[in-house]
């Protein structure tokens, strides 16, 4: 199994102003929603070939995620982190290993992905 290390962001509030900020790189990321203990919970993980376009595309009516649109209109501390990552195969290997991880209940299935990587998730 190959070792990758990425450089996550910080905790960055969902929100489309902040998103605009971001490259339009391509990458892996994962969204948070602060509980009431005061924690943070992933609930979803991705990778994107463009990461500002995907985000906001989550924030969107064009959003296909029926449940995650949903949350995602509610009330809520909504938080992301995301690592810039350029081959799409290591994308989409870091999304299978988060999804294998956080076990995040709005991703509809595991991503597919025969490459092996293990990279930090912190």
């Amino acid at each position: 199994m190959a070792k990758m290390q990425i450089e996550w962001s910080k905790l960055i509030p969902l929100k489309k102003e902040n998103i605009q900020e971001l490259p339009t790189s391509g990458g892996v990321y994962r969204l948070s929603k602060k509980s009431e203990d005061g924690k943070y919970y992933v609930f979803f993980v991705g990778s994107a070939e463009d990461l500002k376009n995907k985000l906001l595309t989550h924030l969107s009516e064009k959003e296909p995620n029926v449940r995650l649109k949903q949350l995602l209109s509610q009330p809520g501390d909504f938080v992301f982190r995301y690592a810039i990552v350029a081959e799409r195969s290591a994308q989409q290997a870091i999304e299978k290993q988060m999804y294998r991880h956080y076990i995040p209940e709005y991703n509809p299935e595991e991503p597919k992905s025969s490459l092996d990587i293990e990279a930090n998730l912190n």
